[in-house]
């Protein structure tokens, strides 16, 4: 897959982290689509290649919804990921946290922390000690129980999964 991407052993290590990012980005929006949320990934993120495409043509949306105040939209529009349901609301909200600071993530989702929605932080497998460790701080206890982490594996999985099921049901009409 890297060779697909121009990238191969002896390329710089923050094009590798970038590519991990937005691979996981697209990933988790292809996923968002398959379950028929309206997806969302930020502008600064949306020329960036998922596989042979720019993520903004997989993401439903162009600009995010409107949902609250223009200080905490200011906030949502920086997510890596959001799934909104029907009623144009935030269902899952997710930060992909390759090398970046799992904490400023966690500030994030407090910040949105009153709107039903669920919290993620995806990563490699070895940062979930990192994760586990910063959400049981006091400034994180009204979120605690809506956030979880996802190692990137089962991002993969869920993924591959997500999308044999919907080929299933596409080709038998179920």
């Amino acid at each position: 897959m890297l060779k697909q991407l121009s990238l191969d052993d002896k390329s710089p290590t923050k094009q590798k982290e970038e590519f991990d990012h937005t691979y996981y980005q697209g990933l988790l929006t292809e996923i968002g689509n398959i379950k028929g949320f309206t997806t969302f990934i930020p502008n600064q993120d949306k020329n960036k290649m998922f596989l042979n495409k720019p993520l903004k043509e997989i993401a439903y949306l162009e600009e995010i919804y409107l949902f609250t105040y223009p200080e905490l939209l200011q906030k949502a529009k920086t997510i890596d990921v959001i799934w909104f349901n029907e009623r144009k609301f935030p269902s899952f909200l997710f930060e992909v946290e390759h090398t970046t600071a799992i904490y400023n993530s966690l500030l994030k989702f407090v910040e949105l922390q009153d709107f039903n929605s669920k919290f993620r932080i995806v990563g490699l497998k070895n940062r979930e000690n990192e994760y586990n460790q910063k959400i049981k701080a006091a400034a994180f206890k009204d979120i605690q129980l809506r956030t979880s982490f996802i190692d990137y594996e089962n991002i993969s999985k869920l993924h591959m999964k997500s999308y044999e099921l919907y080929e299933i049901q596409r080709e038998t009409g179920l």
